[in-house]
């Protein structure tokens, strides 16, 4: 078995994003660990320890569908570039819902519209700095 998500980095604000996310998507947090308490743990080759009160990992998960974070210390975060998060929905009312929520507080970069292979497509980075690709699909596919 293998289980691929995407795994995203925030500069001390992965907890406010994963309560967003999982409101607005309707998901749930699974696991939500703070450095803090954790001192005696081993970091992953390459990581580097944030604040007591910033988060070390965390789940969230929306039905088979899981999306992971972690925050990193200000001078090591690097924004968020080079992919999006990839959302697609059955119907073109969770779409706008969806998109508008994400753009609260964000940047929309490609305005949802109606596209040849979708009834809805846009994207958008979010208030956290997360890039969002949103479709709402024909016929649920």
């Amino acid at each position: 078995m293998m289980n691929v998500a995407p795994q995203l980095a925030f500069a001390g604000q992965c907890r406010q994003a994963f309560e967003f996310y999982a409101k607005l998507l309707g998901g749930e947090i699974t696991v939500m660990n703070t450095f803090g308490g954790n001192e005696g743990r081993k970091l992953p080759p390459g990581s580097v320890a944030a604040g007591a009160d910033q988060i070390r990992f965390a789940e969230v998960r929306f039905g088979d569908t899981l999306l992971r974070g972690n925050d990193v210390p200000a001078d090591s975060f690097t924004p968020m570039r080079g992919f999006n998060v990839s959302l697609h929905t059955n119907n073109a009312d969770d779409a706008r819902r969806i998109f508008n929520g994400l753009a609260d507080g964000g940047e929309v970069t490609t305005p949802l519209s109606a596209v040849d292979w979708a009834d809805l497509f846009g994207m958008v980075v979010d208030r956290f700095g997360v890039p969002w690709l949103v479709l709402a699909l024909r016929g649920g596919r």
